[in-house]
């Protein structure tokens, strides 16, 4: 009797499946599962509480019409039991599959934006649908307004440190510029020279400096007015910058009529040479009795104080020039030749 039992049971279930599955409801039923996961949120929850609630209600209700008392019993206690004992796993997989998953994505999106990639945005979960009233679409939404104004405001800032940069920039040169000859000034030589010792020495690497003096300058200011002699000292030291190499060597006007060079990496015959080509260039100009005396001085690669060596540099290249003018002028001067 219980093997009968049994088998008509079997069979009742099977024929209330295949009623099911052909009828309209079983091809709802279909729809709405592949349906599930494109739905919102909303939708989404609607869905998973009709089919693991009210539809099992519902099976009971349709068992009614055909099961026993004892049979109706039992399925009732069957799915309430299984209610029970799987109300928490269901509630656990809802909670993960409708909010914790894109929670995790919104959070690693917070992350990424941290992390400063600014051009990642999130997709909604109605890709299709701008307007909805879901509320985790909202926050992506929201995300995604944030890291564009992020990036909007880290662009401008960019933009404004880069030109303030650049302004910085443009005073510096300026504040190291001599108006005049477009030559670096005293201020720029006198930082710079200590710079260069203390590279050079390190290194071991040649350093000279040339100091520049025109001769007779006076007599062109006063004998032919300051605006030719102004249009000497810019000739001057367009023919000083001309002569060195650019970005190597450092060309600067270090007061009135004083000129000078810091010359790195090259000998003391080159650098003598590089002197003899100013001083003809500039003789060429046959502007009034004016020429040039310069002055040379080496460095001592066993200087231990680049300030102290530097000082020593202008010195020894003063004493070289005045040696230079004291002699006739219009000559160049190395250590050697003193």
């Amino acid at each position: 009797m219980n093997n009968i039992s049994y088998k008509e049971n079997l069979r009742f279930l099977n024929n209330i499946l295949t009623t099911l599955k052909n009828s309209s409801i079983g091809g709802y039923l279909l729809r709405t599962g592949l349906k599930f996961t494109k739905a919102s949120l909303k939708n989404r929850a609607l869905i998973a509480i009709f089919l693991l609630l009210i539809l099992p209600a519902g099976f009971l209700l349709v068992l009614i019409e055909f099961a026993d008392r004892k049979e109706l019993l039992m399925y009732m206690s069957l799915h309430f039991s299984l209610c029970v004992a799987f109300c928490s796993p269901i509630a656990n997989w809802l909670n993960e599959w409708l909010v914790n998953r894109k929670l995790r994505e919104m959070n690693k999106f917070c992350v990424d934006l941290k992390r400063g990639k600014l051009n990642h945005r999130m997709d909604y979960f109605e890709k299709n649908s701008s307007i909805t009233g879901d509320e985790l679409v909202r926050l992506q939404q929201n995300l995604n307004w944030l890291a564009h104004s992020v990036a909007r405001r880290e662009y401008s800032l960019t933009k404004s440190l880069t030109e303030t940069y650049k302004d910085k920039e443009k005073l510096n040169l300026l504040s190291y510029t001599d108006y005049l000859t477009g030559l670096f000034n005293k201020r720029f030589f006198e930082l710079k020279i200590v710079e260069s010792c203390s590279k050079c020495i390190s290194c071991k690497t040649p350093l000279h400096l040339m100091m520049i003096d025109c001769d007779h300058f006076k007599e062109v200011n006063d004998q032919l007015g300051h605006m030719e002699g102004d249009r000497l000292l810019a000739q001057l030291g367009q023919i000083i910058n001309s002569s060195v190499r650019t970005g190597t060597d450092f060309p600067f006007r270090f007061g009135g009529d004083e000129f000078g060079a810091i010359l790195v990496g090259i000998d003391s015959y080159r650098c003598e040479q590089v002197a003899e080509r100013i001083r003809l260039r500039f003789a060429e100009l046959s502007i009034g009795r004016s020429s040039l005396s310069i002055g040379i001085s080496r460095l001592n690669h066993q200087a231990k104080n680049p300030e102290t060596e530097a000082v020593r540099l202008v010195e020894t290249a003063d004493k070289a020039l005045y040696f230079a003018k004291n002699t006739g002028r219009d000559k160049v001067i190395s250590p050697s030749r003193i």
